[in-house]
């Protein structure tokens, strides 16, 4: 049996899985009415999904205009990595201290799959695509959060989640997914995810903390020269 998802869930999903595919792009005003239209939902239930990503900074909704992907301000980057800390952190130093048991032993399993997909992703012309690359990002990280079965920590991560999203790199429409900027963000990526793992692995807090703050740290740098190129 189908599950019933009330319409403006429908409408946030669909818009949000747009953003996620790179089917949007910045500086470019959208038509709430024609995608209410291209995904049969009124205009209500697309209202509210819209405001939802508003309140959650994926888009800038301009009164009697449509609305914008939104930029994110240095001030959200900076508090964005501050979240991620204090969630990761927390995760991985727990994921750590359990293993080898084998829920975590499942949980780094399972990112070792999302790290495998992302090298595949890069060295293939005909699967590479940004959304694809971000996708097993997402999941690598989430490892973590699934592993302590806490559901509430989950959404305020996914709302400042998708600032880090690779597609942020190259608002300008000039620059290509394969950009060399882009290619040696995901290659340190691979590098940084790899460091994580190893120290998931040899069961030690420290290190994993360690290496996710070089990798947040390394993501921030990233997006911050984007702001000031």
């Amino acid at each position: 049996m189908a599950e019933y998802k009330p319409l403006n869930n429908l409408a946030y999903e669909y818009l949000r899985n747009m953003i996620y595919n790179c089917d949007l792009a910045f500086g470019v005003i959208y038509s709430e009415t024609k995608l209410a239209s291209q995904i049969s939902v009124s205009r209500t239930p697309m209202r509210d999904a819209l405001n939802r990503l508003a309140q959650e900074r994926y888009i800038d909704i301009l009164p009697n205009r449509g609305f914008t992907l939104h930029a994110p301000t240095p001030d959200e980057i900076t508090q964005a990595g501050h979240i991620r800390l204090m969630i990761e952190c927390y995760c991985a130093d727990i994921v750590a201290r359990a293993y080898p048991a084998p829920e975590a032993r499942a949980a780094v399993a399972r990112m070792q799959d999302a790290l495998r997909q992302q090298q595949r992703l890069l060295e293939s012309d005909a699967e590479y695509s940004l959304s694809a690359f971000w996708r097993d990002d997402l999941r690598f990280h989430e490892e973590l959060l699934i592993y302590l079965r806490v559901s509430a920590i989950m959404e305020p991560y996914e709302g400042v989640m998708h600032i880090f999203m690779p597609h942020y790199l190259i608002r300008s429409p000039r620059l290509r997914e394969r950009d060399d900027a882009v290619m040696l963000r995901h290659r340190s990526t691979l590098t940084e995810h790899a460091e994580i793992l190893d120290a998931l692995q040899a069961s030690d807090p420290f290190r994993v903390q360690t290496a996710i703050r070089a990798h947040v740290a390394s993501s921030l740098n990233a997006l911050n020269a984007q702001q000031h190129p």
